[in-house]
């Protein structure tokens, strides 16, 4: 609580410099102008008690995902940029365009100050909400700004100094800010300097990631300060025309705003024709070359990136259409899901990656699956690789691939890697989180230079793929713990899709009815409401996945083909397994683990056992008629009756022969199975 006079002092302080009067410091043009409009435009008062409007969660989302590649890019910047700040209590925030925050981070020490501020995810801190402050009032005026204490508006701002940077798209519009907030008695000038540097990255990043369809030339009049923070970069489009630049090239080429150079000839801009520019793209191995511009002779060095090769021939390939994570192929009628859909459209063809995040469960194996179908690499291979299954001893040979004696115990004819087998297709890369960090930098040497080093060679291989990687860890937490790669994150995430957890989609309903067509199979069903009601209202922890292996179950153990509540176990959400009718006695067979069961998607679930002994039942124990019944192969139900050590005792049944069965199914088991007799 501040002390009544503070607060009157703060309030003379702004009468007073909007009718003229000396105020006893020096108050800025910006600050000026800017309590200006607080007080005429928005109607402000300065003694006023103002909290953030917080957006709902689903506006949060869909503005993230405006922001396309940006938003990784920003994160990775600010990471960096909380590295540089260690020891210092301050709280590190991007806005879009309308000072929404759509990503924070800060100093444990300022957290309670921020709050208490309202620096948080989904806050509007637009000058039009919060008076003058470093976010809202940088995109106001598009320019860098130092909001230095009692130059805030409201009074109860007046504790923080805020330092804001605007970054802009290639046509010059401002899309973003970026903000350090902290409670610094002092402006900080080389606070000013870091977030200037740090937005101009951002930026310059996001527009090469936006301008990936066109010709992009990135020059600067010295040829070492190419691909640098201060390098020129212009955007034009097959004919020529100039359709974007980063503010380096404005400010190289002598333009005053984007305005004056988009719309321009890049041969007028450039002395050179635009054959000689189409030319340079061409060349295997770019480096700096020279070029003149007009303005006063100037001596450029330059390289030109062609646009990549598949947006080139996007008019002659007939695209298909994209049904992601649906079942049966409709559109998703959930938000977020349908965001996701539309995105992963527009760049399934592009070299972007894809990083898919969400909760265990959610479909994220599916959704890959989904883009690569849809995409124009369909008919090659989609190679998955759960970077969490396979031992880390073994991980590096697996992806990687061996030479023949590459190392004790290697085949003998060596092994191509998981990597190679996905050349002209997709790789997916499930629980990327969980890649060991010693492995994470050869991966990405592999997805910079698109080759192949095999374990025991001594020439890389090229390899052609597109990268899809999926996890529920939070990436940005593990790389500020240095338990995951900045360089690898920003590599993998060209583009970031969330998949929603279960009990957060929209589409629920909908979802239960598809997916208990899909399970049921050529067998017809008739569905309660009350039943489909209920399972809406279960909180699905395990998310799809879960709910799969729950009709599953209900599908296995319902009498007939009407589906109701009563065919629902509770517990089954929980684990417990339901109370059986009396049964013919099961002898136990000695447990071993599974190892080489990849089949996740044909688990059914934790009532397993009781699913499978009961589908035996009614089969009369015919394996094969059962593994019909619960949409299995056969190989897959004799393992897992080995699993759960279902053998039957008593007539009907030869023991001997299962025995002999299962050993024919699963040779490396046999030594290890028993029966009792």
């Amino acid at each position: 609580m501040r002390p009544r006079q503070d607060v009157q002092e703060h309030a003379r302080l702004i009468e007073s410099a909007m009718h003229g009067q000396p105020v006893g410091q020096e108050i800025g043009q910006v600050v000026r102008h800017s309590w200006s409009r607080c007080m005429g435009s928005y109607s402000l008062d300065p003694l006023q008690s103002k909290k953030p409007i917080i957006v709902e969660r689903g506006d949060l989302q869909a503005r993230r995902e405006r922001c396309g590649a940006l938003l990784p890019i920003a994160r990775v910047e600010m990471l960096g940029l909380s590295r540089q700040m260690q020891h210092s209590q301050y709280g590190i925030m991007l806005t879009d365009r309308d000072g929404v925050i759509l990503c924070y981070t800060g100093d444990p020490g300022f957290s309670d100050v921020a709050r208490r501020s309202g620096f948080r995810e989904g806050a509007v801190w637009s000058e039009r909400e919060l008076g003058t402050n470093g976010m809202g009032t940088c995109l106001m005026m598009q320019r860098s700004v130092i909001i230095h204490r009692s130059e805030h508006f409201l009074v109860q701002n007046t504790g923080l100094t805020c330092t804001a940077a605007p970054i802009f798209d290639m046509q010059g519009n401002v899309i973003a800010a970026l903000d350090i907030s902290g409670s610094s008695s002092e402006p900080q000038m080389h606070t000013l300097a870091l977030v200037e540097i740090a937005a101009l990255n951002i930026e310059n990043r996001a527009l090469l990631e936006a301008a990936r369809s066109h010709y992009v030339l990135r020059f600067h009049p010295f040829p070492e300060f190419v691909s640098t923070p201060g390098e020129g970069v212009l955007v034009f489009d097959v004919a020529g025309v100039v359709i974007g630049a980063n503010r380096s090239a404005l400010e190289l080429l002598g333009f005053r705003d984007h305005k004056s150079l988009c719309g321009e000839r890049v041969d007028a801009v450039l002395d050179t024709t635009l054959a000689q520019l189409i030319a340079l793209s061409m060349r295997p191995s770019p480096r700096p070359e020279p070029v003149a511009a007009h303005l006063g002779h100037l001596r450029l060095f330059a390289v030109v990136q062609a646009p990549a090769p598949e947006t080139l021939c996007t008019v002659r390939l007939a695209t298909p259409s994209l049904s992601i994570g649906s079942p049966d192929g409709m559109e998703s009628r959930d938000p977020t899901m349908a965001a996701n859909y539309h995105i992963a459209r527009r760049v399934m063809n592009r070299d972007i990656s894809i990083l898919l995040l969400g909760e265990t469960g959610t479909g994220k194996g599916h959704f890959a699956k989904s883009i690569h179908k849809a995409s124009a690499r369909a008919e090659q291979p989609l190679v998955a690789v759960n970077c969490a299954a396979i031992p880390e001893q073994l991980i590096e040979s697996e992806l990687f691939g061996y030479k023949p004696g590459a190392f004790t115990g290697a085949a003998r004819q060596g092994s191509i890697g998981r990597i190679l087998q996905a050349d002209g297709g997709t790789l997916f890369l499930d629980e990327i989180g969980d890649m060991p960090l010693s492995l994470q930098a050869r991966v990405l040497t592999v997805l910079e230079d698109r080759e192949v080093m095999p374990l025991g060679g001594s020439k890389p291989v090229p390899v052609d793929i597109r990268i899809i990687s999926a996890t529920h860890c939070d990436l940005v937490e593990m790389i500020a713990r240095g338990q995951f790669r900045d360089d690898l994150y920003y590599r993998l995430n060209g583009i970031t899709l969330t998949i929603p957890p279960l009990r957060q989609r929209q589409d629920l309903r909908d979802l239960v009815h598809r997916l208990l067509l899909m399970e049921a199979g050529d067998r017809r069903v008739h569905v309660d409401e009350a039943l489909v009601e209920h399972l809406v209202r279960c909180p699905w922890p395990g998310n799809v996945r879960q709910l799969r292996n729950v009709l599953r179950n209900i599908l296995a153990l319902s009498e007939n083909d009407e589906l109701g509540e009563a065919d629902f176990d509770e517990r089954w959400l929980h684990g417990g397994l339901i109370s059986a009718r009396p049964a013919l006695p099961v002898t136990p067979v000695s447990p071993i683990a599974d190892e080489d069961d990849t089949d996740t998607d044909d688990a059914l679930g934790d009532a397993e056992c009781e699913a499978l002994q009961r589908t035996l039942e009614a089969c009369h124990w015919n394996v094969s008629e059962a593994a019909i019944r619960l949409h299995v192969s056969r190989k897959t139900m004799y393992r897992k009756m080995h699993r759960h050590g279902l053998v039957r005792q008593g007539t009907g049944l030869n023991t001997g022969k299962f025995a002999n069965e299962l050993a024919n199914e699963f040779p490396t088991l046999s030594g290890s199975a028993h029966t009792t007799s």
